[in-house]
């Protein structure tokens, strides 16, 4: 019986290819494979739509002498050159300015975060929560630190801005824009004279990047006096 005509080939194809099938059938079905034109057709089929792919499972590392023997019967060698040579001047100025930079920022972020003596001048919050944040300020005035009782974020589309209300009153001044009230900052120069007993410090809402008209926009959600 040619196999052409099995009501089997099918199931015949998949057992050939996962390996299943030994011996005579084996050798039956690769004798038909070179006689019957169907078989072979049938077969190339299954293995265009169900054959296994070439998978991460599948690949195998080469022996590293392999390698050592490729690369020396190749002369790669010839093709490595240094890393200096690999690269040009102006790569190589990139590098040590970035390099410069990089040194610089840490020095200025070590000195940022460095240890430093805080005083609490204010505790900001709602009748409902009188100190929901706690203002801190270093002895020279250049930093200022809050940190919240509980995380205090702002949403996707909404950013924190701190204010300062000079004591002789006025139009609020922006300390900063804030994406969380829970963080350090530097007192803009012209400010921190202002940061003294019987001034205000307070948060208002904004949108994503600060007030666009320089003043308070959205609600007041935090007060608190400066005590000291």
């Amino acid at each position: 019986m040619r196999l052409a005509r099995h009501r089997q080939l099918d199931a015949l194809c998949g057992e050939y290819l996962v390996g299943t099938m030994r011996g005579r059938p084996r050798r039956r079905f690769e004798r038909a494979l070179k006689q019957e034109p169907l078989v072979a057709a049938r077969l190339a089929y299954w293995q265009r739509t169900y054959a296994p792919r070439p998978s991460n499972e599948m690949r195998v590392q080469p022996d590293p002498n392999t390698w050592r023997r490729l690369e020396s019967e190749l002369q790669l060698s010839r093709y490595t050159r240094r890393w200096w040579q690999r690269v040009g001047l102006w790569r190589l100025w990139a590098t040590a300015a970035t390099a410069a930079l990089v040194l610089l920022v840490g020095i200025q972020i070590q000195q940022f975060e460095g240890p430093r003596q805080l005083t609490e001048i204010a505790r900001l919050g709602t009748k409902e929560q009188p100190a929901t944040v706690t203002a801190s300020l270093s002895r020279d005035g250049q930093f200022l630190e809050l940190r919240a009782a509980r995380p205090i974020e702002a949403g996707p589309a909404q950013s924190y801005e701190l204010w300062l209300i000079p004591k002789e009153g006025g139009a609020p001044l922006s300390l900063a824009v804030l994406g969380r009230l829970d963080a350090r900052l530097i007192v803009p120069e012209g400010h921190r004279s202002r940061l003294r007993a019987g001034a205000t410090l307070a948060v208002s809402v904004e949108p994503a990047g600060g007030s666009p008209t320089g003043a308070p926009t959205g609600p007041v959600i935090l007060v608190g006096a400066i005590q000291t």
